[in-house]
């Protein structure tokens, strides 16, 4: 398995130089505050940028926008900004040539079952398929993460159908997302997901909301979480998406690579 740490503007630095080379970066993200203006997105987007390239030793990930972009839309207007936000991505990804982008499954709660899925599934591919094939041809991988969906039905149908198409997307499983927001188990949605999960955003909370701990301040089994997700998804890379300083982060890192061993 691969290790990766996730990284902000100000703690990217640091991060860097306490990681050994073979951790990844993963470049948080825009989902708050890069996309309140345009100013707001140029000066992170500029930042990666230079990072990325000044750095070109280490490997990286970027998580992209993930608020308020639906794949599927039936107003034009939506559909147009949305487009626009994703453009913005894809050039982003030519200069700093992430792995893996990290982006929002997104599925609305109507069509996250395994009877309503593939409607949605059709739709939000037609609107990525010219995108995730610029992807692919950059050797990027998209990952498509869950948030608030029940179960993996949704997440499963997508990959499945991309597969088919031959589109560089796979799946991202946010263990925490999944331990807050969904009835089923973490241990669940891996052993459904298998393989088709190519990245994990580990990180831990009490199941009252997504807090983002360290992963053992929370009520997340890892210790029985980890020989599944050995057993079903080995190569996947394993991503610290922990809110906190530096230390804590590395803690978290340490915590992990325990388990791990």
């Amino acid at each position: 398995m691969d290790f990766s740490v996730c990284a902000y503007p100000e703690t990217a630095l640091n991060l860097l130089n306490n990681t050994s080379a073979d951790v990844a970066l993963e470049l948080q993200s825009f989902g708050l505050k890069g996309v309140t203006s345009p100013d707001a997105w140029n000066e992170r987007a500029m930042f990666y940028e230079d990072f990325a390239r000044s750095h070109r030793d280490r490997r990286f990930h970027l998580h992209g926008p993930f608020l308020d972009l639906p794949w599927w839309s039936y107003d034009h207007m939506i559909a147009e900004v949305v487009e626009h936000r994703v453009v913005d991505t894809v050039n982003l990804c030519e200069s700093i040539l992430p792995e893996h982008l990290v982006m929002h499954l997104n599925c609305p709660s109507y069509f996250c079952r395994a009877d309503r899925a593939q409607r949605w599934v059709e739709q939000a591919l037609e609107f990525l398929k010219p995108h995730l094939e610029l992807l692919g041809e950059m050797g990027v991988l998209a990952v498509f993460e869950n948030t608030y969906e029940p179960d993996a039905a949704a997440a499963l149908a997508f990959s499945k159908a991309a597969e088919s198409e031959g589109l560089a997307a796979s799946i991202c499983l946010d263990v925490g997302h999944a331990h807050a927001f969904s009835p089923t188990p973490p241990q669940n949605w891996v052993s459904d997901l298998g393989s088709r999960i190519a990245h994990y955003h580990l990180h831990d909370n009490d199941r009252s909301d997504d807090q983002h701990k360290v992963p053992g301040k929370g009520t997340i089994d890892f210790y029985s979480l980890f020989p599944t997700i050995a057993l079903y998804s080995p190569e996947a890379t394993l991503s610290m998406e922990i809110e906190a300083d530096s230390s804590e982060i590395l803690r978290g890192l340490e915590y992990i690579r325990k388990i791990q061993r």
